[in-house]
């Protein structure tokens, strides 16, 4: 069935015809150059009505009937997703979102599950992030019939940001800084048992943003980014081979609490984007997004200057293409994270996308779901959904 919004743009562009179709008839009187240059006005901005009404229905809301604030998503496949939020909601669909089941897990109407993990067939695993013993970590089993609390933070100080898994064994879980140093925990049985090690030297003023479960990205086997904020946005990697951590400076906002880079994401252990900025202002769109072809050493503002307002969550599509989101909208990018163009101003917090199908879905605020398709997708994807 033909959308409304479909209807009205091709009706739209049915209109701009009508009327240039008389100076059409009459430009055939005139020389050919005159003819070409108006055919260069007429034929680009049709195209770029029918390009306008393609971006506006890739991303479709649906009805959750709960009231949350989502920081947590993670997709299955096209059919299944969970997000998870504040007083303690988890959702799940099975059915594309069609319909979504209220997740129950006892004593944590006051958590906030910022995070969500699936390392394998019907392992679950959720984060709440807080102050002390607000953060946490619950594991099911069986798809979220029953839970068992794996993890507790115990110091005062601790504050858990996001957690990541490498493959369905092994994962690393991160937190701000005590005592100098970042918070970093990891599992190598599937999130049953979480062992502390130390994470590296943080300065005064810096830490973490719990906004989207995704300033810390791996690439198997062994390669990990941390994204910092605060009174400096920089990055940190390791891998096997180097041992130690590294860190590098970024061009993006910093140098208050509301600064800095909210979400890390690579393709492959050279090519990544960072997106953040300040979240108390933000519509400034300067320093939000940057880029990196050398695993994250140095980093350069997306053109123009990184001038796209805040994002909270960013990832990888396919080839060279990313999606982030933040509450001032969604921003697309086909070159790498070197250009953005600005496609919805509808506010999410999260998302994230199944990699065989180009389909996801993104959450924010009030219980705000939507599923997408990314609209450049094979034919042979999109045809299925």
């Amino acid at each position: 069935m033909t959308s409304l919004k479909e209807s009205s743009m091709d009706q739209h562009s049915f209109t701009i015809m009508q009327c240039w179709a008389p100076r059409l008839r009459r430009a055939i009187f005139k020389t050919h150059s005159q003819t070409r240059q108006l055919f260069a006005i007429v034929i680009p901005f049709v195209i770029s009505v029918s390009a306008l009404a393609q971006e506006q229905n890739w991303i479709v809301p649906q009805e959750t009937n709960v009231d949350a604030s989502f920081r947590g998503l993670a997709v299955v496949d096209q059919d299944e997703a969970w997000v998870s939020g504040s007083k303690g909601v988890v959702i799940r669909t099975v059915d594309r979102g069609a319909t979504w089941s209220r997740i129950r897990i006892p004593k944590t109407d006051e958590l906030d599950f910022r995070d969500v993990a699936l390392p394998e067939k019907n392992i679950v695993l959720l984060m709440s992030a807080g102050a002390g013993d607000k953060s946490q970590v619950f594991r099911s089993i069986d798809s979220g019939k029953s839970w068992t609390n794996v993890l507790i933070n115990q110091d005062d100080d601790g504050f858990f940001n996001a957690f990541t898994f490498f493959d369905s064994q092994n994962g690393i879980l991160i937190g701000d800084p005590i005592n100098g140093r970042l918070d970093v925990y990891r599992t190598s049985d599937g999130g049953t048992t979480w062992m502390r090690e130390q994470g590296p030297a943080f300065q005064d003023g810096e830490y973490g943003f719990a906004a989207s479960g995704t300033n810390v990205t791996t690439v198997a086997p062994n390669h990990v980014w941390i994204a910092s904020g605060g009174s400096i946005a920089r990055v940190f990697r390791l891998s096997d081979s180097q041992k130690t951590w590294m860190s590098s400076e970024t061009p993006m906002a910093q140098g208050n609490d509301s600064s800095g880079i909210f979400s890390v994401a690579f393709r492959d252990p050279f090519h990544g984007v960072i997106v953040g900025g300040d979240y108390k202002n933000p519509e400034s769109d300067n320093g939000n997004i940057a880029h990196t072809a050398d695993g994250g050493k140095t980093w350069t503002l997306a053109n123009p200057k990184g001038k796209v307002s805040h994002k909270a969550c960013v990832r990888h599509i396919g080839e060279k293409r990313w999606i982030s989101v933040g509450r001032t909208g969604v921003a697309i990018s086909d070159d790498d994270g070197a250009t953005w163009k600005q496609v919805s101003d509808q506010g999410y917090f999260t998302f994230d996308v199944n990699g065989e199908t180009f389909t996801g879905w993104m959450a924010g605020s009030d219980g705000r779901v939507a599923r997408f398709t990314w609209p450049q997708a094979p034919m042979s994807h999109r045809s299925k959904q």
